[in-house]
């Protein structure tokens, strides 16, 4: 009990410490540690405030951005700001927002969430099993994903709308680029 106590604490403290993490705190590269190297793939599946349980794929989107928070989180209330007015924006553009809450119990979590309502789907994880698997240790985390769930960005601390909406042209200009590509290519083949 006592060594189950000690590691809730030592979590405690470096998540704690983490979520002071500021706006310039920098983007770790999609090879960094939160996810396990560039292409990997996050899954999961968790309760909705609204009812029932949501997962990335359930977004019917082209991206899905993530991101993870905790009600205690002061840096985390900044960033739900910069995403509520990003929201519509983006959303127009093809890119759904799930928030989700690590490691608190859901009423606590609903109680925060009737003060302060999101605009998109609030979704709870009160074990913490997503910060475990994909190592989050630092609050806020923001990640956007494919359709099929592959990390296309991440960033730990506080990510500012500009770097957002940049984030979304070069996944998106990439996308074009590819798809262009591939359309020259099926030319070349039919052409010879």
């Amino acid at each position: 009990m006592h060594k189950i106590l000690h590691t809730a604490l030592v979590v405690l403290t470096v998540l704690s410490a983490a979520c002071q993490a500021g706006p310039d705190t920098p983007e770790v590269p999609v090879t960094g540690t939160a996810t396990g190297g560039a292409g990997s793939v996050m899954e999961f599946d968790l309760a909705s405030l609204d009812g029932g349980t949501l997962s990335p794929s359930d977004a019917g989107e082209d991206l899905v951005l993530v991101e993870f928070w905790a009600t205690w989180c002061g840096p985390c209330h900044l960033q739900a700001d910069i995403l509520a007015k990003l929201y519509p924006e983006l959303k127009s553009r093809g890119v759904e927002f799930f928030a989700v809450s690590l490691g608190e119990p859901e009423t606590v979590v609903r109680e925060f969430v009737a003060k302060r309502p999101f605009p998109y789907p609030v979704l709870v994880d009160p074990t913490d099993t997503i910060a475990s698997r994909y190592n989050l240790f630092i609050l806020p985390t923001v990640v956007l994903l494919d359709r099929d769930g592959t990390v296309m960005y991440l960033h730990e601390g506080i990510s500012t709308a500009a770097k957002l909406r940049s984030a979304v042209d070069e996944i998106i200009e990439g996308r074009k680029a590819r798809l262009a590509g591939d359309d020259f290519s099926d030319e070349l083949r039919s052409a010879s």
